[in-house]
């Protein structure tokens, strides 16, 4: 089964380990190709490749092939970086008002939700951090798993990351209609790994890969708890 994903940094990885091994029980091996965002849901969508790996449901209006698989496969945190001391998560995207914002190309839960905003977007999380060390913009939006992988690499001079997402959005696993009768076998596979926490141990395991026996509990993986 060749599944699309976004080219990312830390979930892409997350959901091939989670989707190879629920496959594995049902006689597939998987292999994720990663492509810039909307090419991954085009491909997916199209038939070209088996499905998408995992996106947020605000994708289905626009992409009617995709049908869900209903049990979640990762619960998407975004989390705040800010030099600023006088934001509180829970005032959401409004409390930040007319300051600029940065995120990355091609999250669709992210560009609807900051339109109208003064927001920047950027190819990479390096390049986020880059603008908010030097003041360009004051607010960064990033799914924090993601952005997990470049953390272990920049250093993060006199910007926070707040402790409480500004958001919670489940991802679902979506298969192309023309395999539509594999979604029962494929959730009951999910469910039950979900329910044994399965996919936190996956989730917690490329935590301390990318971060070392250093890394505290952290809040973000929490939240939907």
């Amino acid at each position: 089964m060749v599944f699309s994903s976004f080219s990312s940094n830390g979930m892409s990885e997350l959901f091939g380990r989670i989707l190879s091994e629920a496959y594995t029980e049902l006689g597939y091996e998987v292999v994720i190709w990663r492509l810039p965002p909307e090419r991954a849901l085009i491909m997916a969508n199209e038939g070209f490749v088996d499905g998408e790996a995992a996106r947020v449901a605000v994708i289905e209006k626009d992409y009617p092939n995709l049908i869900r698989v209903p049990t979640p496969l990762y619960f998407n945190r975004i989390a705040v970086f800010t030099k600023r001391s006088d934001y509180d998560p829970e005032s959401g995207f409004r409390g930040m008002g007319d300051r600029p914002v940065c995120i990355c190309n091609g999250y669709k839960f992210l560009e609807k939700a900051t339109t109208g905003m003064d927001r920047h977007t950027v190819a990479s999380y390096e390049n986020m951090l880059a603008l908010l060390q030097n003041d360009r913009v004051e607010f960064g939006l990033a799914e924090y798993f993601d952005i997990l992988p470049t953390l272990a690499k920049v250093k993060l001079e006199g910007i926070r990351i707040l402790d409480k997402p500004l958001a919670v959005n489940p991802m679902y696993h979506y298969l192309n209609r023309k395999h539509a009768d594999l979604v029962p076998a494929v959730n009951r596979v999910l469910s039950r790994m979900a329910d044994e926490g399965r996919m936190e141990e996956i989730a917690h395991s490329m935590m301390h890969e990318f971060l070392g026996e250093s890394l505290s509990p952290c809040p973000m993986l929490e939240a939907h708890n």
